[in-house]
């Protein structure tokens, strides 16, 4: 029987994951594409991780990750179209 938060985790872990390889990626061939992807994958992680802190009844924590998901998403959005 599998755990309860295993897909959340292996989500989180892959987001992380890929952000990372994508970061690598975009470091070395200079490519702002991968590193906005890299970014948003970030992003995901963390709204990964706000869904593990509501199902353990965290919600305080959640809400504060919640917050810097949506922050960090709005700033990020707004420099691609800016760039």
């Amino acid at each position: 029987m599998r755990h309860p938060l295993e897909k959340f985790i292996r989500m989180e872990m892959l987001a992380i994951i890929g952000g990372l390889f994508a970061g690598i990626f975009a470091w070395i061939t200079g490519w702002m594409f991968f590193l906005f992807l890299a970014c948003y994958l970030f992003v995901f992680s963390m709204l990964s991780n706000v869904f593990i802190l509501l199902y353990t009844h965290r919600a305080s924590d959640a809400m504060k990750q919640v917050i810097r998901a949506v922050l960090l998403f709005l700033f990020l959005t707004s420099l691609f179209f800016y760039i």
